[in-house]
């Protein structure tokens, strides 16, 4: 007998895919920080290690069928790109913007995907932005002023490195949201994440060269990449996927709000992370926006 509703439980999976999520990227300005890691470095590795384990975990559900994508000879380019262009590069901008700023702030930029979409599909539905999307824009606009400048006009409270990496991670994982939208349809989110992840991981290696080993390594690198990987990215997507059989998409978008609220309280509890209240106010008018613009 269950404890909780069906509605409860996708509440609770929802929230804590949310969560872990927003905590792996503060395990990962751990590893960026502190343990000096490379970017690119923790990119490969952290998608090689997820893509093995995310296809496992696929293969062992029942009516996976995760080969079934490499029959279909037009899919595989569009899966190779996924994970090349869209998954690696989503990755590395967004690490690379936690290295020039926090997770916090880097968490909150990449937030922006959602109104990158709606101007996208503004120009390919040939219309003008409706009036609560402009009023969402500006909403958003408003919150990123104040989160990179703190209300004065001249000075940036984050680098501009920060601030050009988040905006570029924002629009990669608006292009990978996209561009894998018909992949998933078609095969699963466990099926094609999965082997975009193992693809985009393994065709970096060469380059990034992780044998070449750049940063500390201890145990206490272990245990945060391993977070990262086993928290951070399939307890967090097993859980929130799972979390769309009770949820509709609009309750599930509203509780992936949980992700920025959640890199910030954790920057400031295990960080020290200090923001005013103008840049809290920031971060509240920009996730404002987006759950806004995600409720139709």
């Amino acid at each position: 007998m269950s404890y909780f509703s069906p509605h409860i439980l996708g509440i609770l999976l929802a929230a804590l895919g949310a969560l872990f999520w927003g905590a792996s990227g503060i395990a990962a300005q751990y590893l960026l920080d502190i343990q000096q890691l490379d970017p690119a470095q923790l990119t490969s590795l952290r998608m090689t290690s997820a893509g093995i384990l995310l296809l496992v975990i696929a293969y062992i559900t029942p009516n996976a069928h995760i080969f079934f994508i490499w029959k279909d000879k037009k899919s595989i380019p569009s899966l190779i790109i996924f994970g090349i262009i869209g998954l690696f590069s989503t990755q590395f901008t967004y690490f690379v913007a936690i290295k020039y700023s926090n997770a916090a702030a880097a968490t909150v930029l990449q937030y922006l995907l959602p109104l990158i979409i709606v101007g996208w599909n503004c120009l390919t539905e040939k219309r003008f932005p409706f009036f609560k999307e402009i009023i969402c824009t500006l909403l958003a606009f408003i919150g990123t002023f104040l989160l990179v400048t703190k209300g004065e006009i001249g000075t940036l409270s984050i680098s501009i490195k920060a601030l050009i990496w988040g905006i570029i991670s924002a629009f990669a994982a608006a292009i990978y949201n996209l561009q894998s939208r018909s992949l998933i349809q078609k095969y699963g989110a466990a099926s094609v994440i999965g082997w975009g992840l193992l693809i985009g991981g393994t065709t970096s290696l060469p380059i990034t060269q992780p044998w070449k080993f750049i940063g500390i390594l201890d145990i206490y690198t272990l245990s945060a990449f391993l977070f990262v990987v086993i928290v951070g990215t399939i307890l967090s997507f097993c859980f929130y996927l799972s979390s769309s059989k009770y949820l509709s998409p609009i309750e599930m978008s509203i509780i992936a709000a949980i992700e920025p609220i959640a890199s910030v309280i954790l920057s400031i509890l295990i960080f020290n992370q200090l923001f005013t209240w103008t840049e809290l106010a920031g971060i509240g008018l920009i996730i404002s926006a987006i759950l806004a613009v995600s409720i139709y």
